[in-house]
């Protein structure tokens, strides 16, 4: 029987007995139909054939953080950039690594960015915002050493269900403590060459300190693979009384 090799829901490949229903652009992080003029013009252009990849259906497609074709799947197309138009106001904060930004859509906090100059354009100051306003709170206790987890409703944009899971995880690592990348990928049962995968879902977590990444470590204690710079990552370890055989 024919094995067909699709992506599933974590963004990873699997063989099944069954063809795909989907196709995708791994580059482009594109799905639709396929015969999909869009990606026949492409195929026949050259060059798109080595990124393609396959999926089981439409849900999978979305989990694995793929978007539908405008071209070929214009209504879900429409629904997908609807729910993602959404504006995101912000408001700064002090914390143990400098001003930092916080982005909600008013239902919950969906990003922690680094520096407030990466605040994306149309997105409003909103200090009044009653999500932003006690994420602000909570952050600044923390930043005081007053406050060691966080209570707050988190609702980040993107993820597969494995960057989600990974985030999950994280999210359990005991202040003051730390875990590290192989230990995760056995938790979640993908352990060995799992490590890189963790360390790959971790760096892209959009929700950095309240969702605690930095406590996450390589197998010997290097501060490995943190999105903010290992400058930060050392700064916020020291300042929970993490001791790291670096």
């Amino acid at each position: 029987m024919k094995q067909h090799t699709l992506t599933g829901r974590d963004g990873r490949p699997y063989a099944s007995s069954t063809p795909g229903t989907l196709g995708g652009h791994r580059r482009g992080r594109v799905y639709g139909r396929l015969d999909c003029p869009g990606a026949l013009r492409a195929i026949a252009r050259g060059g798109y054939v080595a990124e393609r990849v396959f999926f089981a259906d439409e849900p999978t497609a979305i989990a694995a953080g793929y978007r539908p074709c405008a071209t070929c799947l214009p209504a879900a197309h429409a629904t997908w950039k609807e729910r993602r138009s959404v504006p995101l106001t912000h408001t700064t904060v002090e914390s143990p690594i400098g001003e930092i930004a916080l982005l909600a859509d008013g239902d919950g906090l969906c990003e922690i960015r680094f520096s407030v100059s990466d605040v994306p354009p149309d997105s409003p100051r909103a200090d009044d915002d009653p999500v932003l306003r006690e994420a602000a709170r909570q952050l600044r206790d923390y930043a005081e050493g007053l406050r060691e987890t966080f209570d707050l409703p988190l609702k980040p944009r993107f993820g597969t269900d494995f960057q989600r899971a990974v985030w999950d995880h994280v999210a359990r690592v005991p202040y003051g403590t730390t875990t590290t990348y192989g230990e995760i990928a056995d938790a979640l049962g993908v352990g060995g060459a799992g490590a890189r995968a963790v360390g790959a879902a971790n760096g892209a977590n959009p929700l950095p300190i309240v969702v605690p990444c930095h406590r996450v470590i390589g197998a010997r204690g290097a501060l490995t693979g943190y999105a903010g710079g290992l400058d930060r990552k050392r700064a916020l370890l020291t300042h929970e009384g993490a001791l790291l055989a670096v």
